[in-house]
């Protein structure tokens, strides 16, 4: 079935519409690691050109999402047990700093949006069904944007996005094939209520010791 973008005057560039369609596809791990984007095949899924596919895959292959290889074309990019590492290792190093600067910044205000998707991610989790893992991992995403969001700072956000878009395509491949294993954002009620009380300190452990959880599961899975 295709999934056509929109074409309508005021609407988005169409290179930008690719690439959303095609970043949300491969995070969720529609399109597999390692697969190859072929050009005909995904013209005709998302029914555009050559010249916006391109642009997207180019924008792609910055995010560390498409691998593009002279004379072969553009595959999705793979990971390996060594990736999983490099990127929990850098969410370790950086986000629990993140979590106490935005708990500063904040001083248990404006976190309305982080209260909402708590509520929305425990209801996720209740529900305890397996083929709902990307969202619940989307949900956990939103979760560390938001926080990233309240340091006021775009470029941690964007750096948290970046990173978050990487794992979480790794943690829906493993959930997909360990649905046992899936929902790893269950210290997140306990992160906002530490927000609201203001104690950074409680903040960033809290925020450490929810990367480690999931840098767990992730680790067990890559050795296997």
């Amino acid at each position: 079935m295709a999934l056509a973008v929109t074409k309508e005057p005021g609407t988005k560039k169409l290179s930008l519409q690719i690439y959303e369609l095609l970043k949300k596809d491969i995070v969720e791990c529609r399109l597999e690691p390692g697969g190859l984007l072929e050009e005909a095949s995904i013209s005709e899924r998302y029914e555009i050109g050559r010249t916006p596919f391109r642009e997207a895959c180019q924008r792609l292959e910055a995010e560390g999402l498409v691998e593009i290889v002279p004379h072969r074309g553009a595959f999705v990019a793979s990971f390996s047990y060594e990736d999983i590492n490099d990127l929990f290792e850098l969410q370790r190093i950086l986000e629990p700093a993140i979590a106490e600067l935005a708990c500063r910044h904040s001083s248990g205000r404006g976190l309305e949006a982080l209260e909402e998707n708590v509520v929305e991610g425990g209801e996720l989790i209740k529900m305890s069904e397996p083929s709902l893992a990307p969202r619940i991992l989307e949900n956990g995403t939103n979760f560390h944007v938001g926080l990233a969001r309240l340091t006021k700072n775009k470029e941690l956000r964007r750096t948290v996005e970046n990173i978050h878009d990487r794992t979480r395509r790794m943690c829906i491949f493993m959930a997909q094939r360990r649905p046992q294993a899936y929902g790893f954002h269950k210290l997140h009620a306990e992160m906002l209520e530490a927000l609201k009380l203001g104690n950074a300190v409680e903040v960033r452990d809290l925020m450490n010791r929810d990367i480690e959880l999931a840098w767990g599961l992730a680790r067990d899975f890559g050795r296997e």
